[in-house]
């Protein structure tokens, strides 16, 4: 599954900008944030894509596709080719880590356990995921058409629950993230242009028919996200 999500959003880093609107919605939640931090550097971005959030002397970002990476070196980010799950730092490196729409392809006990010992002690965690509700229309559709398990966001409880064996949270808020298309077509290229296609889905033809006639009713993605604050100790 990981290799063919390395792969998917590989493919899209050319586009990703053009069809990433909610993501970077999210990603402006965390630049909201990062501005009460008055000494954010140095900063590692986690999941960073095609280096849009965040870019400077001070910031490393970190992706697993290797054409997200070549995008961020080609806008002068200091770029790392590696998994999230495994990262190719020392501890304490960071004094702050932030994640944008990533962290749920992950293992999330294993990044999350990675962020905190990247970290600097005192040093801060801003995250935004996405976690179960995102895409429910979607879902349902593809459920109603006889299609099976797409993907699995995390729950909200089980996120608290992880971010707290690591690190303090300081705050977080829910975001409502949502975009209706003329078209379920229009919709489906919003997911699948920016890499986020499902790494489990492998439709029929039938299934896929009837998938976009139930969709085209409702073309309408939205998330359901989790801005987080925290500190390590």
């Amino acid at each position: 599954m990981k290799e063919q999500i390395r792969k998917n959003f590989s493919r899209a880093a050319d586009r990703y900008e053009l069809h990433a609107a909610l993501q970077q919605a999210a990603g402006r939640e965390i630049l909201k944030r990062l501005r009460l931090f008055p000494h954010p550097y140095p900063l590692l971005d986690v999941g960073a894509g095609t280096g849009w959030l965040l870019k400077g002397k001070g910031v490393v970002s970190l992706d697993i596709a290797l054409g997200m990476c070549r995008t961020c070196k080609s806008r002068g980010n200091r770029a790392v080719c590696a998994d999230a799950e495994e990262m190719p730092f020392k501890e304490r490196s960071f004094r702050t880590v932030v994640s944008n729409f990533a962290l749920q392809w992950t293992d999330l006990e294993k990044s999350l356990r990675e962020c905190s010992r990247v970290l600097e002690p005192g040093g801060a965690l801003i995250v935004t995921v996405p976690v179960e509700g995102s895409l429910r229309t979607l879902f349902e559709c593809w459920e109603a058409a006889g299609g099976g398990k797409l993907f699995k966001f995390p729950e909200e409880k089980e996120l608290m629950e992880l971010i707290r064996k690591e690190f303090k949270p300081v705050e977080f808020s829910r975001l409502y993230l949502k975009k209706r298309f003329n078209c379920a077509k229009e919709a489906l290229k919003a997911v699948n242009a920016i890499g986020a296609k499902s790494p489990l889905a492998k439709p029929n033809r039938d299934t896929l028919l009837k998938f976009r006639e139930l969709f085209e009713k409702t073309p309408l993605i939205e998330y359901r996200v989790l801005a987080i604050t925290a500190v390590k100790d």
